[in-house]
């Protein structure tokens, strides 16, 4: 019986280059040793928020979800934004934007759920969306074409007073599952 043994030295040196290749291997798959994760193509976007707040006064047009945005003005602090809501009975309330985006029950807020969606299309959406440029109203959420005038008009003004910031987003190779290619199969 000729059985070869391995010496414990043996098996500590075969332990070593094991350890050595291994870790030598994460390191180059791993990429740069500063361990920061990477954007593939990244692209560097100015942002720009806005410092200003908004009063954006609505109308019911119909009872339930049904409003229409009636005038909208610029006031001097973001935080002390507001919606005024004039409701078909007669009643106005006054609703805070920073209680809505937060979820708030705030009185009065809770029984109109279709009043958020259509600030998103006022100049409001500004208290809502960091970025300025995607802030753009829509005429159809007006209820007559000076009031969306003025609107457009009053985005010059929120525009001219933002304070803007760099960020880096991802580039067109890295936006997501599948972008660029179709994976669906056709046949039989």
């Amino acid at each position: 019986m000729n059985k070869k043994m391995m010496t414990g030295l043996a098996f500590l040196r075969k332990m070593m280059l094991a350890a050595v290749l291994s870790s030598s291997i994460l390191v180059i798959s791993c990429g740069d040793s500063d361990g920061s994760p990477k954007l593939k193509d990244s692209e560097e976007k100015t942002i720009y928020e806005t410092t200003k707040g908004t009063v954006t006064e609505v109308e019911e047009i119909e009872p339930g979800d049904d409003y229409k945005i009636i005038d909208e003005r610029i006031i001097d602090k973001k935080e002390n934004s507001i919606a005024i809501v004039h409701g078909l009975n007669g009643q106005i309330d006054t609703l805070s934007l920073a209680k809505i985006d937060n979820g708030s029950e705030e009185n009065g807020y809770r029984n109109r759920t279709g009043l958020r969606s259509i600030l998103y299309y006022s100049l409001a959406s500004s208290f809502f969306n960091r970025n300025l440029s995607n802030v753009s109203p829509n005429s159809g959420y007006y209820k007559d074409a000076s009031a969306y005038n003025k609107s457009t008009g009053l985005k010059n003004d929120l525009t001219n007073s933002a304070t803007s910031r760099k960020v880096r987003v991802p580039g067109t190779s890295s936006k997501g599952y599948g972008s660029g290619k179709s994976f669906r199969s056709f046949g039989g």
